[in-house]
């Protein structure tokens, strides 16, 4: 008899286990960073209670960019990079993200594919078990996607979190 119940105990653990690793799956998998192609919004017709735009940097050498600004969203930094069209985003937009968000980003030096407001994509991590003063130069980024004409870079420690970031933004941009 107590065979059975040991039996029956490691079976609903066993499906247990299966079913909140796919429920993990599920989740990155709707995370997906190239998404809403048909989305087209102006950057001043973004519009959203949980959002406060800072800084709109010069976008000249930015290759096909019409507008960047920094923000706050969810007490988290964002970048927007708006474009003419998905295709232009994806096509011109989707490199220069990827090379500053992600823990091999570059976020200072002479590599930085566009130097306009390099500065604010990187933070000032402080060194582990080093009391001097000092810090190493972060990436504030950790991933971003693109919904249509934008690409939006997300704060966040990493490619999950940032990702959700953007994902809950693209939600309250997008009807």
């Amino acid at each position: 008899m107590n065979n059975y119940f040991i039996i029956i105990f490691i079976g609903i653990i066993s499906v247990s286990i299966i079913a909140c690793g796919e429920s993990q799956n599920d989740a990155k998998a709707s995370l997906e960073t190239i998404i809403e192609p048909q989305f087209f919004v102006e950057m001043n017709d973004i519009n959203s209670t949980k959002i406060k735009f800072g800084k709109k940097y010069d976008v000249s050498e930015l290759p096909k960019a019409i507008a960047v600004s920094r923000a706050i969203y969810m007490k988290k930094d964002i970048e927007i990079r708006a474009y003419q069209s998905h295709v232009d985003a994806v096509q011109y937009g989707e490199d220069y993200a990827a090379s500053v968000t992600g823990k091999d980003a570059l976020v200072s030096g002479d590599e930085i594919m566009w130097k306009e407001g390099a500065k604010d994509r990187r933070k000032c991590v402080p060194r582990a078990g080093n009391s001097e003063a000092g810090c190493d130069q972060k990436p504030r980024f950790g991933g971003y996607v693109i919904v249509g004409n934008l690409v939006i870079l997300c704060e966040g420690l990493s490619k999950q979190e940032s990702l959700t970031l953007c994902h809950s933004f693209k939600n309250s941009i997008v009807p």
